[in-house]
């Protein structure tokens, strides 16, 4: 399933006393729901490009939700003045969320698909044409069909 992600679900996988601290940063929940956009989108545009469809504005796949919620609170605390919370941890979680959204951005991990798919219009899925374990080259094809 595909589903919202919100301001809610990241502050749900800190300490309570990490979400107090936090409160008392100036500004800190605006930055979060602008990091919480943008990383959406990011997220949705790598599914798009490793040939996926993706759900509607604002949402991911469950299947990454960990992944996603890893970026956001790494980006989030990296925003913020030097605190206890940029930890080697989260920044491993957050490393390992990248790497498993660059395989899915290769087309090497595939998501699953959103019960209403965004209608997406322009360029945004790939093929690549091999044969015998080769690339062609598709400037081959260029005179198909010409006499």
């Amino acid at each position: 399933m595909w589903n919202t992600l919100a301001t809610t679900d990241i502050t749900a996988e800190i300490l309570p006393d990490e979400v107090t601290m936090l409160n008392t940063i100036q500004g800190s929940s605006s930055i979060l729901a602008a990091i919480l956009s943008t990383v959406t989108a990011e997220i949705q545009a790598g599914i798009l490009v490793g040939g996926n469809q993706i759900g509607q504005p604002g949402t991911v796949p469950d299947q990454i939700r960990s992944d996603a919620i890893a970026m956001v609170r790494w980006k989030w605390f990296c925003s913020l003045p030097k605190t206890d919370l940029q930890s080697d941890f989260r920044r491993a979680q957050y490393d390992e969320a990248v790497k498993r959204m660059e395989k899915i951005r290769a087309g090497r991990e595939k998501v699953e698909i959103p019960a209403s798919p965004q209608s997406v219009t322009g360029p945004s899925f790939r093929m690549e044409a091999v044969r015998r374990g080769h690339r062609l080259s598709t400037h081959s094809f260029d005179k198909l069909g010409e006499t």
